[in-house]
């Protein structure tokens, strides 16, 4: 295909693909509320992984810097044991971050793993600064280095903004601030020592406030184009490909704790009449007002969509057959006590539904099948109307 023929981009998705002009802020992206969710599991996720990495660089460089000073030209003499008390926090913190991530024991969320990984660093190199200024003063510019390693490492954890780096990184550093002066450590001396740490922390601080800007534009870019792959363009529902996997977690979930759950599957009757009789466009209204009376009917947990041509389906978690029939006649009623007005016609549309609920030995197919049988038994027995193939007991 040559350039001159690719299709036009969608107008909701044309912002994404603008070129503008450099600008010297860095806006932050709003996150629509209907994505907040899953932008909170992409976060996890994010903190998860770094977590991996910085406990790994923890485990492997404590070590390596407890055990090599001779070769970096650091007086150790008698602070061995106290480096190695500092550093011993960091490592456990390290061990527990594998082990809460690998094997789910003990189940602690990414962020605070981070958390303890990156104030045990903190408070590590901190202590270690003053313990080698008082003994070892000659020191001092092999611990600065460390310093600017350790800032920038713990600056990089902070995922999720300028809060998060205000607890794990600022915290303790105003308690060393404040700690220093009664240590003996005058303040004209600590400036050139932090000066190249702190030119690293606004480096990077600016670097990660950059890739967070460009991990949210990603992830507004990606939700958008899953949203159209995903959605109805006509009615806003979802389509069949995504319904498919959410029907798949209900099953599993269903076998795995016992939660009940159901299916309704409505088709719209005589929906080719009302084409040909009053047009598409007509017939495009009908399905939208539909999508809007059954959206209407559900509760906020379960899931509409258009299934095929009129045919919509209807996911009810936590719903056993008795709750699925109620919801069932709800969205019949919706359709039958009021007509649809399209321009000048008023059109009196109705639905027919079948209902499945789950049984142990259950498949999505053998539900769907149940439902589309039931669905056919409604049709059959003169329309507008709810038959169950699972009547409550």
């Amino acid at each position: 295909m040559h350039y001159w023929q690719m299709q036009p981009i969608p107008a909701k998705m044309a912002h994404l693909f603008q070129l503008r002009k450099p600008s010297v802020r860095i806006p932050q992206p709003r996150i629509p509320d209907k994505w907040l969710a899953a932008f909170e599991s992409d976060t996890d996720l994010v903190e998860q992984r770094v977590a991996i990495i910085m406990a790994w660089v923890v485990l492997i460089t404590m070590p390596m810097y407890q055990t090599s000073h001779h070769l970096r030209n650091v007086d150790s003499e008698g602070l061995w044991m106290a480096e190695l008390l500092f550093r011993i926090p960091g490592v456990l913190c390290g061990l527990l971050t594998l082990a809460a991530l690998h094997f789910g024991r003990p189940q602690l969320p990414a962020r605070a793993l981070l958390r303890m990984l990156g104030i045990s660093v903190m408070v590590m190199i901190l202590a270690l600064f003053l313990i080698h200024y008082r003994d070892h003063p000659d020191n001092m510019t092999q611990l600065s280095n460390g310093l600017v390693i350790t800032f920038f490492g713990v600056t990089a954890l902070a995922i999720r903004g300028l809060r998060e780096w205000c607890l794990v990184f600022l915290t303790p550093f105003v308690i060393f601030l404040v700690i220093a002066p009664f240590a003996g450590i005058p303040r004209a001396m600590l400036l050139p020592l932090l000066f190249d740490p702190m030119v690293m922390v606004v480096i990077t601080l600016v670097a990660t406030a950059a890739v967070r800007h460009l991990r949210i534009r990603e992830f507004l870019a990606r939700q958008e184009l899953t949203e159209i792959a995903s959605t109805d363009q006509l009615t806003g529902l979802l389509n069949r490909r995504p319904m498919h996997p959410l029907m798949v977690h209900e099953v599993n979930r269903a076998r795995r704790t016992g939660t009940p759950f159901s299916i309704v599957l409505g088709d719209l009757d005589r929906f080719k009449k009302v084409n040909d009789t009053y047009g598409h466009e007509a017939g495009d209204l009908v399905l939208q007002e539909t999508a809007r009376r059954l959206q209407a009917a559900i509760r906020a947990q379960d899931i509409v969509c258009r299934w095929g041509g009129e045919e919509l389906l209807i996911l009810l978690p936590e719903t056993g057959p008795e709750g699925a029939g109620q919801v069932a006649e709800k969205i019949r009623a919706a359709m039958d006590d009021a007509p649809v007005q399209t321009g000048n016609e008023v059109i009196h549309q109705t639905i027919s539904l079948g209902v499945s609920s789950f049984r142990p030995d259950d498949t999505v197919t053998t539900l769907i099948s149940r439902a589309d049988e039931a669905l056919y038994e409604a049709k059959s027995a003169g329309r507008n109307r709810v038959v169950q193939a699972d009547q409550p007991g």
